[in-house]
């Protein structure tokens, strides 16, 4: 059997409330890579130590930022994000590279079942499902000081979803540690329907929808009981504004009451900065989004036309250097074939907890090359 068929067959077994016909259906043929990337033990203590840094810089923004995050008409929660990940690239000279941090990151639960299933050492140290359920009941602790008995996950049309099949696999994690869980579609969450989940006490909702500060007109609800303190949100509004929001680049970078992380990039924002010098250095640069995840308008600065650039020097974009991405070559059906890669870094607070690299061909990771997707991660010395 190829790796799909022994993954499915593998959560079958895991799972036994799992379809195996469903799954089979729902895990794309280019979800998994058989490859694994090998970095070294010192390029993993700088990412420990990085996200370290990043998590001290965190805490150096909750004052700072107070104004801006009240403009927002939401509450501050007292719980942080579960699954949340740092994004690296791999230089040339063994230096990690932070892309992005991600509060609302996907595949953690899947990932640490690939390392189960593999059978081989981990990157960082037995990182078991059971760590994963015990992160969400931390989490919830913190927001209301109670055990975690029920769990809702929450995304726009889940079931539509490239990852659905994360979802159910979240569902029967919990179900087998006594936590009830119901997978919500955010279109059919009404007033009626949350009064239903709530009926005067707080729920726990695990945020997959990636409206980050509820300004969506379908977030109202969801902002609306936020408020209330009838839900809870992991991940959470406050927390992407003080880890996520691409502004925090160009904040950390400029700071000097902190130590910068060694991954941390220049970065720039377009709407302070020289903009004859940035259209002269644009092809070393990456032009991205202040407000949103992946590859969304994205845009490499060496393909970056003058009208679309006069696009981007707006107050909603920042300029980052531009990080190659490492590459890795292998033989894949008879041929050898070169893929990038990237790492996505899992943390909880200030804690690492798994990596696992996504390959891919071409501009971005798209789960869509033949041999790539998320893929295993080795330490050699």
């Amino acid at each position: 059997m190829d790796l799909k068929s022994t993954f499915v067959a593998y959560l079958a077994q895991t799972y036994s409330e799992l379809d195996k016909t469903q799954m089979t259906h729902l895990i794309s043929e280019n979800l998994l890579s058989p490859f694994k990337i090998q970095i070294k033990a010192s390029v993993l203590q700088t990412i420990r130590d990085d996200i370290k840094k990043y998590w001290a810089l965190r805490s150096w923004g909750v004052d700072r930022y107070d104004q801006q995050y009240n403009s927002k008409k939401l509450r501050r929660p007292n719980n942080y994000s579960v699954c949340m990940s740092y994004d690296f690239h791999i230089s040339a000279a063994d230096q990690p590279e932070l892309i992005e941090i991600n509060t609302n990151a996907a595949f953690l639960a899947m990932g640490s079942e690939l390392y189960r299933f593999l059978n081989g050492p981990e990157p960082v140290s037995q990182f078991t499902s059971d760590k994963v359920v015990q992160m969400f009941k931390d989490d919830y602790k913190l927001a209301q000081n109670k055990d975690l008995k029920k769990i809702f996950i929450l995304d726009e049309n889940p079931a539509e979803q490239r990852l659905y099949i994360e979802f159910l696999v979240f569902q029967k994690l919990f179900n087998k540690h006594n936590i009830e869980c119901e997978i919500l579609d955010l279109d059919h969450l009404s007033q009626d329907k949350l009064n239903q989940l709530t009926q005067g006490e707080n729920i726990f909702i695990y945020n997959r929808y990636t409206d980050f500060f509820l300004e969506n007109k379908k977030s109202d609800l969801l902002k609306t009981f936020f408020n209330q303190g009838k839900i809870d949100l992991s991940p959470n509004p406050y927390e992407y504004l003080l880890l996520a929001d691409k502004q925090r680049l160009i904040d950390w970078y400029e700071q000097s009451d902190l130590e910068k992380p060694i991954s941390l990039l220049p970065t720039y924002d377009m709407a302070k900065a020289d903009k004859e010098k940035i259209w002269a250095e644009r092809k070393n640069l990456f032009f991205k989004p202040k407000n949103s995840f992946g590859s969304k308008q994205a845009y490499k600065g060496a393909s970056v036309s003058r009208k679309m650039f006069d696009e981007v020097t707006g107050d909603q974009f920042i300029a980052q250097q531009f990080s190659q991405p490492a590459e890795i070559e292998v033989e894949h059906l008879g041929q050898k074939i070169k893929y990038k890669y990237d790492l996505r870094c899992y943390a909880y607070q200030d804690k690492l907890q798994m990596i696992i690299a996504r390959l891919y061909q071409g501009q971005t990771t798209n789960l869509r090359t033949a041999g790539g997707g998320f893929a295993a991660v080795e330490i050699i010395s």
